[in-house]
């Protein structure tokens, strides 16, 4: 009974690191959900995807965009944007919540976005400067961090 315990203690180690050693998996831009592919066209016309990873865990699958100009993009499974890091590029705001602009510009102006992602039910968008700003699901702005 102890050897079969050890079998399987050892097969079940076995199967979850090869299961996790195949989570990323290097695809092609058109094998991108058409959303997420209509997104990058749309918003970042003139940089070409460099590399496209599809991310399998156990209960989600998310897409991850590299652009020709650093600028990485998340997305989930439908094609629906979770993150996107413009790192040291112009952030296009055509997609973001005007309420958030309007926010920021209001308060920051000069200081513009490098990174938003949804949070749950609202965004969180990092400045060049550092700052993060929090907004709720109604795009009220509820907090700072540093």
């Amino acid at each position: 009974m102890k050897r079969f315990l050890a079998f399987a203690l050892a097969f079940l180690a076995l199967s979850v690191t090869t299961l996790r050693a195949d989570n990323d998996r290097i695809i092609e831009f058109n094998e991108l959900p058409k959303a997420a592919q209509q997104f990058v066209t749309k918003y970042f016309a003139g940089r070409s995807a460099v590399l496209v990873k599809l991310d399998r865990d156990f209960m989600s699958t998310t897409y991850e965009v590299t652009l020709s100009d650093g600028t990485e993009i998340d997305f989930n499974s439908n094609g629906l944007w979770k993150d996107v890091d413009a790192k040291y590029n112009t952030m296009p705001l055509g997609f973001i919540p005007a309420q958030i602009t309007k926010t920021l510009n209001a308060r920051h102006a000069g200081d513009p976005i490098k990174q938003i992602e949804r949070k749950g039910r609202g965004y969180k968008v990092e400045l060049s400067s550092g700052l993060e700003a929090y907004f709720n699901a109604k795009l009220q702005l509820v907090r700072y961090d540093d």
